[in-house]
């Protein structure tokens, strides 16, 4: 066990990999638990809102979201290569925004109604700008890999509140 706490934290390719792959295998187990329970997964609802026009195709959302789990991923790897002793809270909040993104599908699809999906944004949010502010004096790197969280939770929320806006709730 030690030795393989020991590979993610290794400075070399194998941490980086081993880093990523696992938010990966934690975020694929998330969606297979989806599919298992028969949700939709994000599939329009007969009579639920629609997106804003500019909002972008779902495809793209998908790959925005392998990019920004790799990015939170690789952050993790900076995070484990640092001494425990400065990394731990910063360390925690990349886990948490990892944690918190990955069950955001949980409470946000298979509903009409976009109050919980609006909700969990603004988390995401918090938590992306409280672990990138955390991050910045111990790792800029780290802190920058992050912040794309930031900024696509914040135009998603952009586009769920122009939905409501144009179409109600």
């Amino acid at each position: 066990m030690k030795n393989l706490m020991g590979a993610y934290k290794s400075k070399g390719w194998l941490g980086l990999v081993l880093n990523v792959v696992t938010v990966w295998l934690v975020l694929g187990a998330s969606l297979l638990m989806l599919v298992q329970m028969g949700s939709g997964f994000g599939a329009p609802l007969p009579g639920g809102p629609q997106d804003a026009p500019w909002t972008p195709p779902g495809a793209f959302i998908g790959a925005m979201w392998v990019v920004l789990y790799t990015l939170m991923g690789a952050s993790l790897w900076l995070l484990n290569r640092a001494p425990e002793s400065t990394s731990g809270s910063p360390r925690r909040a990349v886990l948490f925004l990892i944690g918190f993104c990955i069950v955001w599908p949980f409470y946000a699809f298979d509903t009409p109604n976009r109050w919980p999906g609006l909700l969990g944004n603004l988390g995401i949010l918090v938590i992306a700008v409280f672990a990138t502010w955390r991050l910045w004096p111990l790792s800029r790197a780290a802190a920058l890999m992050i912040a794309p969280v930031a900024i696509w939770i914040t135009i998603a929320t952009a586009s769920i509140l122009d939905s409501g806006r144009r179409f109600g709730w």
